[in-house]
């Protein structure tokens, strides 16, 4: 089996030092925070990784045409960055989001020709997923969280990593945003459920949200990513979508029966 970061142990090195950065940043704004008795997250984990992969990508060279589509990639990044802040409202205290995009990350790199920029970000997410998994180590107090304006943040870095990676192959880029998985689909599900239920409640939320991001990113990066043009990846995407959807609201519902 090929080694898929043959060739990119520097792009990922450098990405794993920012990455490692932006964590300990991370930590010292909670940890005074948290010295300071506040009760409001921090929102500092997405604004850090946004931070840490532009500065990652910045010497990479998009194609020139990317700045044509820079309106759908406003808008793109506008409508993945309220589902992620949605989430990360949901779930920072049980600290999900951090891990969740890490995967995304990888799923994004599997998916994209072009992964100058997806190897770096990837490498940037990594270190930033221990501020929530395997545990919150913050537990009784506020945690560190995306926030509104890091969910922006990390959104936009994410829409554009995959807009520039996949230029070259443009089925890749619906089959990259699809990697958001659980990340978007549980915001939707909660939206569209009457009772705003989510298929994630319970213990072992954070094993299910991981086990259901690995699938829904697996399937949006070999599947509905190796199209070669959108209007392939589309019918795949909206499939793999709607399938989703399905699952969590039905499990939402046999959730709420078995708590009865």
């Amino acid at each position: 089996m090929p080694n898929p970061l043959a060739g990119r142990s520097d792009d990922l090195a450098v990405g794993l030092l920012l990455g490692v950065a932006a964590t300990l940043a991370c930590l010292a704004v909670w940890a005074w925070r948290r010295r300071d008795r506040r009760d409001t997250p921090a929102p500092v984990i997405g604004l850090a990784l946004a931070a840490a992969g532009a500065a990652g990508i910045a010497a990479t060279d998009p194609p020139a045409a990317l700045a044509l589509r820079l309106p759908w990639i406003a808008v793109v990044a506008g409508v993945a960055g309220a589902l992620l802040a949605d989430f990360d409202r949901r779930w920072r205290r049980r600290g999900l989001a951090p891990p969740l995009l890490a995967v995304s990350m990888a799923g994004i790199y599997l998916t994209v020709p072009d992964v100058e920029a997806a190897v770096v970000v990837l490498g940037v997410a990594l270190p930033l997923t221990l501020l929530g998994w395997p545990v919150p180590f913050w537990r009784s107090h506020p945690p560190p969280s995306l926030g509104v304006a890091g969910a922006l943040a990390a959104a936009g870095l994410l829409v554009w990593t995959v807009a520039s990676g996949g230029a070259g192959r443009p089925g890749s880029v619906v089959g990259g945003l699809g990697c958001l998985g659980v990340l978007a689909v549980e915001p939707l599900a909660r939206l569209l459920d009457p009772r705003h239920r989510s298929p994630l409640t319970g213990e072992r939320a954070a094993w299910t949200a991981l086990a259901a991001q690995l699938v829904l990113v697996g399937v949006a990066a070999r599947v509905v990513g190796r199209a070669d043009t959108v209007a392939g990846a589309l019918p795949l995407a909206a499939l793999a979508l709607a399938g989703a959807l399905a699952v969590a609201l039905v499990g939402a519902a046999a959730i709420e029966r078995t708590a009865a």
